[in-house]
């Protein structure tokens, strides 16, 4: 029993009782389960942080279509890619391999700007898709598999070197789609699209105008840039520093390694009872500390 694209997540539960109404409404009598499969796919979301050691693929790298949730042949084709630029760079000298370029040339293989672009227009989709009740569902796919079969076909697939995958790649190639599948749709959802691509501009940033036209140049790339190291709070290391270097200095360490201790009970001047531990030890430890 599939929920086609929620926020949040339905639960499985909520899955699993649909499932049977749904048996239930057909006459179909379960008799048996031999198995239970219980299904998450993320889609959407965050493109991974740049500027990262960790190089993520997969769902970890956020590469699951996020109209479809496609992902298994979208993994297999950008494998190749990625595996040969993270070869490139640990093949360099030893005293040449940086490892933060290797991570962000992984990562760009994966998500290059016209990449991002293309996932960009999808991402519109998904969040089209969620805010449709049953008769606006019916009408999107009844409309989206009136297209071309190239254009459909193209967006399922959604990555570079998939199969008709040049209907989406570039910001003209998505605009006609866009104008195309509109006019396919049941008047009702195309003028409910058509807000929705107007309201998803004004408020959720440039992201879908970057994809369907030239203004706004490309995304930020995930290329290597060098920049400033990270020195924390300089001021207070410098502070700490200066604190050590003027404490007092005790030639042992008050608590040898290996001592054995008993603890008693005495009245300080105040009257109030604390706790005195006793350490008694067979060797001194030759080192220092700062009091």
């Amino acid at each position: 029993e599939p929920s086609l694209v929620a926020r949040p997540a339905i639960s499985f539960q909520e899955c699993k009782d649909r499932c049977f109404t749904r048996l239930d409404h057909l006459g179909i009598k379960v008799v048996d389960i031999e198995e239970e499969e219980f299904c998450y796919i993320p889609m959407g979301g965050p493109l991974p942080a740049k500027d990262q050691r960790i190089i993520g693929f997969g769902g970890a790298a956020a590469m699951v279509h996020p109209s479809t949730g496609y992902h298994l042949c979208r993994a297999m084709m950008a494998a190749g890619a990625v595996a040969k630029t993270i070869r490139i760079e640990l093949d360099k000298e030893k005293d040449e391999v940086n490892l933060d370029v290797a991570a962000a040339a992984a990562y760009n293989a994966i998500w290059a700007p016209s990449n991002i672009r293309q996932r960009n227009f999808a991402v519109f989709g998904g969040e089209f898709l969620m805010k449709q009740n049953v008769e606006g569902l019916r009408g999107f796919f009844d409309g989206f598999f009136r297209l071309p079969m190239e254009m459909w076909a193209g967006f399922l697939a959604g990555w570079p070197g998939l199969p008709n995958n040049d209907q989406h790649e570039t910001w003209n190639a998505r605009i006609w789609f866009g104008l195309t599948f509109v006019s396919k749709l049941p008047l009702q959802v195309a003028a409910d699209m058509l807000l929705s691509i107007i309201t998803y501009s004004l408020t959720g940033g440039e992201d879908l105008i970057q994809s369907v036209t030239p203004l706004l140049g490309e995304p930020e790339s995930y290329e290597h840039v060098e920049r400033p190291k990270n020195m924390g709070d300089v001021a207070a290391k410098a502070e700490a520093r200066k604190m050590i270097q003027e404490s007092r200095v005790t030639e042992h360490l008050p608590v040898a390694f290996g001592s054995s201790s008993k603890k008693r009970s005495r009245k300080d001047d105040t009257g109030v009872m604390d706790d005195v531990v006793e350490v008694e030890s067979t060797e001194e430890v030759p080192l220092k500390s700062f009091q």
